[in-house]
């Protein structure tokens, strides 16, 4: 064996081929690095968008308007505080017709009727029997018109009998479709004058367009009533009251002005108060006002 502990230097390496360096790779610059980075992050965020919902784009709030005052409104536009139309017939005007109307059927039954409603006719007795002594002190409505053919009791006797079932249908509309009211009835007295009568002040009040059916055909067969009994009391006047005039004083104002009277009166109260409120719907409807209760 050969002793190398004191052996004066290192033996040499064999010769043998250099070994060969890998080549030096060029070392990535600071911008090449941020670059591939982001694209990286580019690809990947490319790769996840469309797998997660995206909140829409809001556009910024539009600026307020300044506030301004709401546009005047005329007469003529109807807003929901508006009331609608009424016709308010006062108790006063219902407990009339509902007095006068029996009394207009009974005449115009005896009327047509005759002379059967006549008396010594089979039906003047019990319902009729009144008109035996009115027949003397109206003879239109007694044996001398009837016989002389006179044509001027039958065709009242006509107008009453349209006359009855105007009002009749009046008074459904009314109570079918109104409603009873404490306020102050149009054209009656005030309630505070009338002390315990204070209920004929009051009114039934029908609304809307059913009302204007109501006044329309109240005011139209009032105006019939009246002109009828006007030109009753013409009649007589210019055939020098033939039918009448054989009468007293006391007998002429008790039996026959009052009670025909009373068909002026009322009537003409009718078409007073019932026209008002005619008027008052058209000045509505034109843009005039609203109704006053």
């Amino acid at each position: 064996m050969v002793a190398t502990r004191n052996h004066p230097k290192d033996f040499e390496a064999p010769a043998t081929e250099p070994p060969v360096k890998p080549s030096p790779s060029k070392r990535a610059s600071r911008t090449s690095t941020v670059t591939a980075t982001a694209t990286t992050t580019t690809t990947t965020q490319r790769n996840i968008t469309p797998s997660m919902p995206t909140a829409p784009i809001q556009s910024p709030p539009a600026p307020r308007a300044p506030l301004t005052s709401a546009p005047t409104r005329t007469l003529s536009t109807r807003t929901p505080s508006t009331p609608a139309w009424s016709h308010t017939p006062s108790n006063l005007t219902l407990i009339w017709l509902a007095i006068s109307l029996p009394l207009v059927i009974w005449d115009t039954g005896y009327v047509l009727l005759r002379p059967y409603s006549m008396p010594g006719g089979v039906l003047h007795s019990p319902l009729w029997v009144p008109y035996e002594l009115y027949g003397r002190v109206d003879h239109v409505y007694g044996w001398k018109s009837y016989n002389a053919h006179n044509g001027w009791t039958s065709a009242q006797g006509a107008f009453n009998a349209v006359e009855t079932v105007a009002y009749l249908v009046y008074l459904y509309v009314v109570y079918a479709y109104g409603r009873q009211e404490k306020r102050q009835g149009r054209g009656a007295p005030r309630r505070e004058k009338l002390g315990l009568l204070e209920g004929l002040a009051r009114s039934r009040t029908v609304e809307g367009k059913v009302a204007t059916y109501a006044v329309l055909l109240g005011f139209s067969t009032a105006w019939l009533t009246f002109s009828k009994t006007v030109l009753y009391w013409l009649n007589e006047a210019f055939s020098g009251f033939d039918n009448i005039g054989h009468n007293d004083v006391m007998s002429l104002i008790f039996l026959w002005i009052i009670p025909n009277g009373a068909w002026l009166v009322f009537p003409t109260y009718m078409m007073y108060v019932f026209g008002q409120e005619l008027l008052q719907g058209l000045e509505t409807a034109a843009g005039g006002g609203k109704k006053s209760r």
